[in-house]
């Protein structure tokens, strides 16, 4: 991936959790987001391996609603 798009999606993310989010909550979400960077990646199952990232945000989006994933 070029550095160029990289760039573009973390412009994207900034500025979707930038929009009118607390204080407090940022830093919440920073504390869960902490965990991502020890994650290891070979750790992934298959399945997630294998998602597109729509996929994935539908999933998480429907396990929050259902109580199935809790953050």
């Amino acid at each position: 991936m070029k550095q160029r798009e990289i760039d573009e999606i973390l412009n994207h993310i900034n500025e979707k959790f930038n929009d009118d989010v607390p204080g407090l909550v940022k830093m919440i979400v920073r504390k869960k987001i902490a965990k991502l960077e020890t994650f290891e990646i070979d750790s992934l199952p298959p399945a997630l391996r294998e998602c597109t990232v729509e996929e994935l945000f539908v999933i998480v989006k429907n396990g929050l609603v259902s109580g199935n994933l809790k953050l």
